[in-house]
């Protein structure tokens, strides 16, 4: 699955032979050995868009690669880290605009709903610029269509507060989601995590049948990291549940 890296296209003539070397780990998932020679890179060229970037990327994927909770969160500070640095430098980059969306949207996932309810203007922006300036990245719709789908799934308490806290709330939809999701499994096909996306949101629209046929396809694909884990089991559990129905 190589979605995260396919449209990394800021490679300065400086090091293009260090970022060959180190794009193809990343490719590969082999996160772990680009961090040295990118620290490196950021000791010997400071402030390089291209390196800043690589390392929020490689330390996010860290960050989902691992189970132990403490590496999770120390990884995903230094991806917030890096890429902060990086939207000073240029904050009309497409690539920067990803990377803080991810960043950002997963930090927002374990704070409390009004945190959740206060970043989500935030990512909407970071979302929507990436995708303007990243038309051909998968993974760019799929973070919009997820932000369409958690918005129009909040509970009724969860929407009271947004009123409070913006005089225009950020508003969700899941036929929105639905066309994020199904332009991100166009482009790329092979990533389990849309396939529970577009699954979920055939349920929220009443299209049962499209969902279980999405989850079919889904189950059949690997999981590359401890979240798309969790997508698969659920699927699993539902396409069980649905035979059970039948029998």
């Amino acid at each position: 699955m190589n979605y995260f890296f396919l449209s990394i296209a800021l490679i300065g003539f400086l090091f293009s032979q260090d970022f060959k070397e180190i794009d193809s780990n990343l490719e590969n998932r082999n996160f772990e050995d680009v961090i040295i020679p990118l620290n490196k890179l950021n000791i010997e060229y400071p402030q390089n868009l291209d390196v800043l970037v690589r390392l929020s990327a490689a330390h996010h994927l860290l960050s989902e690669k691992t189970y132990d909770k403490k590496m999770d969160t120390y990884h995903l500070d230094k991806a917030i880290d890096y890429i902060n640095e990086s939207i000073k430098i240029d904050s009309t980059n497409g690539q920067v605009h990803k990377w803080y969306a991810l960043a950002y949207g997963k930090k927002l996932e374990n704070l409390p709903i009004r945190s959740q309810i206060e970043g989500a203007k935030i990512i909407e922006f970071h979302s929507i610029e990436a995708i303007r300036k990243l038309p051909d990245d998968p993974y760019c719709y799929n973070v919009m269509g997820q932000w369409h789908y958690r918005l129009a799934d909040l509970g009724k308490m969860s929407r009271g507060l947004a009123k409070i806290i913006f005089e225009e709330p950020p508003q969700g939809s899941f036929d929105i989601a639905l066309d994020y999701f199904e332009k991100s499994i166009k482009l790329e096909p092979e990533y389990i995590g849309t396939y529970y996306w577009l699954g979920k949101t055939y349920q929220k629209l009443g299209r049962f049948d499209d969902a279980l046929a999405i989850f079919k396809k889904g189950v059949e694909l690997s999981p590359p990291y401890k979240r798309e884990e969790v997508f698969y089991q659920e699927m699993v559990k539902i396409l069980k549940k649905n035979d059970r129905k039948k029998s």
